[in-house]
């Protein structure tokens, strides 16, 4: 099956270049995003699906990947403040009481923490930290 890209008249092949949802680093890719709605020129660079970087991958694979988040955000890309560490499964176990909640971050080995949690968890800022 042959796929093609529709070209778009005034940006061609409108190239952008991928960033992690997770970790906001570039992917080392390029899409060739083609004709865009209205003809817009695609963005230098994007988070353009939810799929993990190789970085993110390999950390999601050891752990879970926690991200710190302003108060009050919600929804499938909330605003982050600066906070990323990866925990083990243990450590996710022992913190997080609702059976419900604790299985969805063990499957999808992510979670968004509200800042006001993640300062009482005594989570650290700056640089990924592997804690246990």
């Amino acid at each position: 099956m042959s796929k093609s890209i529709r070209l778009s008249p005034k940006h061609g092949v409108n190239p952008t270049i991928p960033f992690c949802l997770f970790c906001n680093e570039p992917k080392h890719e390029v899409i060739l995003a083609g004709y865009l709605p209205g003809d817009q020129e695609a963005p230098t660079r994007a988070v353009w699906d939810r799929q993990p970087c190789e970085k993110c991958k390999e950390h999601m694979a050891s752990g879970v990947v926690l991200i710190s988040v302003r108060d009050g955000e919600s929804g499938d890309n909330p605003y982050r403040t600066g906070g990323w560490v990866v925990v083990t499964d243990d450590a996710i176990r022992k913190v997080i009481q609702t059976p419900e909640v604790r299985d969805a971050i063990l499957k999808r080995r992510v979670a968004f923490i509200p800042d006001e949690v993640w300062y009482s968890m005594g989570l650290p800022r700056g640089e990924e930290v592997n804690r246990g």
